[in-house]
């Protein structure tokens, strides 16, 4: 029998991001509908979608569309602090970690977004009307960036003799973070990163494809804690609150 030609289909601008396991499968992912003003697809593990015509950065607030085990029920309403962190135990809860390290990094990355909104000790005599963003309000700190955990992304290889209509090679990154304009990964190395052959090759070709790499070392996660947020971030995550237009986007899970 005659082996059937694949048929491929390129949807432009809209992006499902795989995340939260160390080996993926690409058929975790099926259609389930496709009606007459939507196709809808159903996963059963973390999976961002991302409409990059939105030029709008996936935050915080959209962990419940991207989580199967996302439960409504369990949010605590009322205090940001605590829906900020609940949405890290969710993502320690739903993913897979390469290393304790990148745990500690989503403990530091969500304890300086709650800092972030926090304000001084001479600030707390002000009132919060008069305080500049983000510490005039807690609920800044659920539009920050959600970092995506062993996040997939697939690129061509621009060194490949073979065309591909699709793209051939996955990476895996140990954080990925969608700005609205681009990713940015994160990886969290240890001394036997440097300088691999195979870590060099990764960096190349994601920044070819325009995903923008940072390097964040173990060391410096144990020596200098959430200001590595701040230090080394770039301004798309490290100062997320530039990018709302009017006031933070209070109690994004109530139902109603």
């Amino acid at each position: 029998m005659t082996k059937q030609a694949a048929l491929n289909i390129r949807v432009r601008g809209h992006l499902l991001v795989p995340f939260g396991r160390p080996k993926w499968d690409i058929s975790k992912i099926a259609i389930s509908c496709v009606s007459t003003d939507s196709s809808y697809f159903t996963s059963d593990t973390p999976c961002a979608y991302i409409d990059v015509a939105a030029n709008e950065p996936l935050r915080l607030y959209r962990a419940d569309e991207c989580l199967p085990d996302f439960s409504h029920s369990a949010i605590e309403f009322g205090e940001a602090e605590k829906q900020i962190f609940m949405v890290k135990n969710l993502l320690a809860a739903s993913c897979e970690f390469g290393s304790d390290f990148e745990k500690r990094f989503l403990e530091l990355y969500f304890k300086w977004v709650v800092e972030s909104c926090t304000p001084a000790e001479w600030q707390r005599r002000v009132p919060r009307e008069h305080l500049e963003k983000p510490v005039n309000d807690p609920w800044w700190g659920i539009e920050a960036l959600l970092p995506l955990p062993q996040a997939h992304l697939y690129v061509h290889d621009p060194l490949s003799k073979a065309w591909h209509p699709v793209p051939t090679t996955m990476f895996k990154v140990d954080f990925a973070f969608w700005t609205g304009h681009r990713f940015v990964a994160v990886e969290v190395d240890g001394k036997t990163h440097i300088g691999d052959e195979k870590h060099i090759t990764k960096d190349r070709m994601l920044q070819r494809a325009g995903v923008q790499v940072i390097h964040i070392l173990n060391k410096e996660l144990l020596e200098h804690g959430t200001k590595v947020m701040s230090a080394l971030l770039p301004q798309q995550i490290s100062q997320f609150w530039q990018s709302v237009s009017g006031k933070p986007n209070a109690n994004p899970w109530l139902p109603f």
